[in-house]
């Protein structure tokens, strides 16, 4: 891609419901998490950057993408460290850290069991993992192999993977609930279109800031209780105590 498709894929993440209530919703779930001061934060997969400045509130944040022109335009357009690489083989830092997101990347590697085990040496003792993943194998379409997907998850499936590494689970819910209904519609309406459809269409403002509206409220719902299904999963870790 060029400067200006870089630059478009960033106004994308700024303006576009989906990105800008899941930041809302994540921030809130941060919060919670009590993390050190000046806590040292990964984020895998960050494309071009669109969450860290927003995870930068919660300490010194460090990025890792596998497209090197995307962590190029990360690194000139943030404040964070970003560094080409990628799980689970070809991690570009030595340190560890309190806090790792991936943040919808998990579906896009292939060796996804390698890649969870590979989180282990990047925590420090007590870290968190935050991971959302898209829901549901049966949603599987044309939009997940449009974003090169392998997989959707299920909420035992997805714990169950983190259970085989020795992670214990913090927090495990389904969100973007609300709009759940409209998401299966969309899919079943995959079947009888052929045609593609962009990867994310910016919606007309109404549609974007209705959206919006209905997905951020979620955050406050996901601060006392756990949704009982959704579009996505939210899963909060850390690694289990060895006694």
């Amino acid at each position: 891609m060029d400067l200006y498709a870089y630059q478009d894929m960033r106004r994308l993440q700024e303006e576009h419901w989906w990105f800008k209530a899941r930041r809302e919703i994540l921030s809130e779930v941060l919060s919670g998490l009590r993390l050190p001061r000046d806590a040292d934060i990964l984020e895998i997969g960050c494309g071009t950057g669109g969450n860290l400045l927003m995870l930068s509130r919660f300490g010194n944040v460090c990025g890792m993408e596998m497209h090197e022109e995307s962590a190029g335009y990360a690194m000139k357009n943030s404040v964070a460290d970003v560094r080409t690489g990628s799980l689970p083989y070809q991690v570009p830092f030595s340190k560890k850290f309190d806090l790792i997101c991936l943040l919808d990347v998990l579906e896009h590697i292939e060796e996804d069991e390698s890649a969870v085990g590979a989180l282990k040496d990047l925590l420090k003792p007590g870290g968190r993992v935050v991971i959302t993943v898209p829901a549901y194998q049966w949603m599987f379409g044309r939009h997940d192999k449009m974003l090169h997907h392998f997989r959707r998850y299920s909420r035992k499936n997805l714990c169950a993977l983190f259970s085989l590494h020795n992670f214990c689970i913090a927090k495990e819910s389904y969100f973007n609930t609300f709009l759940f209904p409209a998401a299966v519609v969309s899919r079943m309406m995959e079947y009888w279109n052929d045609g593609d459809r962009p990867k994310y269409a910016q919606p007309t403002a109404w549609i974007n800031a209705l959206c919006y509206r209905m997905f951020r409220f979620e955050r406050l719902l996901l601060k006392e209780l756990n949704l009982p299904f959704g579009c996505s999963l939210l899963l909060v870790t850390k690694p289990a105590i060895v006694r």
